[in-house]
């Protein structure tokens, strides 16, 4: 173990300058190194382990903090759920009931909009729903109108967009000059993103304190909404 750390400590610890090793040095560094990780490969998987642990957390507060996704909820909130949806995807519509009680019954949890419209569904107005949506964002109405085009049923036409947007409460000029907006483009491209890193392939995706949630399962749900909040507590109480 003393060999590897001082392997490591003239890899990696000694400046720039110091790092003068010939050929035949840089070689026996190489192999203690090596030699210590096949008589202990516990250690590799440690590493790997850590690191794949980073990396979801960071992908995880990349899904959670966009602040230009809509969110309901305290900033602060023990719980935070982010779903990825497609408004022509018939399980996000079904969801749409399990959504509102979530919004509406708990104050101890964050939900964040994040939309994801799949290229199966561009036919049925999906792409142009969400880029509706977005650019409206900003008329303070976004939840309405999130709620209408969910729970129309059949395709969402601009016609039909716009009718909705405006039983909504939204100025649907406004809304139309700001929908092929590059910010709007940027937002769906990076939420495509988001969501193959954290490996959504599908509409409803629910991410709940990092959990996913693949598909509507109401009482699949409710367990990790439950088990998350349980754990948050937890959290809190050790700390004190």
């Amino acid at each position: 173990m003393a060999r590897l750390l001082i392997a490591l400590c003239l890899l990696f610890a000694a400046p720039a300058s110091a790092q003068t090793f010939n050929a035949q040095e840089q070689a026996e560094i190489r192999a203690v190194v090596r030699e210590y990780l096949v008589n202990n490969p516990d250690v590799l998987r440690e590493a790997l382990d850590a690191l794949e642990t980073r990396v979801h957390a960071q992908r995880v507060a990349a899904a959670e903090g966009d602040r230009r996704d809509f969110s309901i909820g305290p900033a602060n909130a023990p719980v935070t759920i982010v779903e990825f949806f497609d408004y022509r995807c018939p399980y996000c519509m079904v969801s749409l009931e399990w959504v509102n009680d979530v919004v509406r019954t708990r104050r101890d949890v964050r939900f964040v909009f994040k939309e994801l419209p799949l290229d199966m569904h561009e036919q049925q107005g999906a792409f142009e729903a969400s880029r509706a949506s977005i650019a409206a964002m900003p008329q303070g109405r976004y939840f309405q109108f999130h709620r209408a085009l969910m729970s129309f049923e059949g395709d969402l036409t601009t016609a039909r967009i716009d009718q909705l947007a405006r039983q909504s409460g939204i100025d649907v000029a406004r809304m139309r000059r700001a929908m092929n907006s590059e910010e709007v483009t940027r937002l769906l491209e990076d939420n495509r993103a988001v969501a193959a890193d954290l490996g959504v392939n599908g509409t409803p995706g629910f991410l709940i304190n990092g959990e996913m949630v693949s598909g509507y399962n109401r009482p699949l749900l409710d367990q990790r909404l439950r088990e998350a909040t349980r754990a948050a507590r937890e959290r809190r109480e050790a700390r004190r």
